[in-house]
């Protein structure tokens, strides 16, 4: 059954992308499970009180991610193998970020080469001369689930500008052995979809997200990278893992 929710006719952007998210939730949570009905279009726009051309812009969206299958004469089903269902696993150390990166997509959406660099606790590490700003959407599959603004070391940028254009940057920074990097600093923190990320994202605004700041310095303490990224709630899900020594 669909979570029960009071769609925001304000401040919230599109009411299709409302309903797209509960529905995208429920499948998310396992309320909803693979290869089940769904309610006809008519009832669904009954319990949202929302036109049905507006439900349909919904299912639309979701058949598009591959959540949805409507089937001629039958009606509209989760799909029996839904992407959202394999949650993107994001843990703390670097081979798991490196890890989650393999076979994920880029979109370019603005650069601008010797810019400064945002405001970061100084206790990381020294900022470099310049700076080359990115800004991209990350995608898996058809869905995009990551906005994010990139500051990297434009002395770093330099040594492979192609590869750095084209592919994921820590991945390329990965490979790097004149980038000589040290350590990843992570900082996470949950909030709400602008206007921007949601439109970016396809979700409604004020729709829940995950924004996560790393920040990557060398062997000499120089910050070399800052990652601003914001994550969709529905898609992402963070994991730590701590040992516990016992005496």
């Amino acid at each position: 059954m669909l979570e029960t929710a009071t769609l925001e006719r304000r401040n919230r952007g599109p009411l299709y992308l409302q309903v797209a998210g509960i529905i995208r939730r429920e499948i998310a949570n396992g309320i909803l499970k693979p290869s089940q009905r769904l309610p006809s279009i008519a009832e669904l726009a009954q319990k949202y009180q929302v036109a049905v051309v507006t439900v349909r812009q919904s299912i639309s969206l979701l058949e598009e991610e591959g959540l949805l299958l409507r089937q001629q004469g039958k009606g509209t089903f989760i799909s029996s193998e839904p992407k959202i269902g394999k949650w993107l696993v994001l843990k703390s150390d670097w081979n798991s970020l490196l890890h989650h990166l393999e076979g994920k997509q880029t979109k370019s959406l603005a650069v601008s080469d010797n810019v400064p660099p945002p405001a970061i606790d100084v206790r990381i590490g020294h900022f470099e001369g310049a700076y080359r700003f990115m800004k991209r959407i990350h995608s898996s599959g058809d869905i995009p689930y990551a906005l994010i603004e990139i500051y990297l070391s434009q002395r770093i940028y330099d040594l492979a500008p192609d590869e750095f254009d084209t592919s994921m940057v820590i991945s390329v920074l990965s490979e790097m052995k004149d980038a000589n990097t040290l350590d990843l600093h992570q900082s996470i923190f949950f909030t709400t979809a602008d206007h921007e990320t949601a439109n970016a994202l396809n979700l409604a605004s004020n729709a829940p997200i995950g924004d996560v700041v790393r920040v990557i310095t060398d062997k000499s303490g120089a910050i070399i990278y800052i990652g601003k990224t914001k994550y969709r709630g529905d898609f992402v899900k963070l994991e730590f893992t701590s040992r516990l020594h016992r005496k």
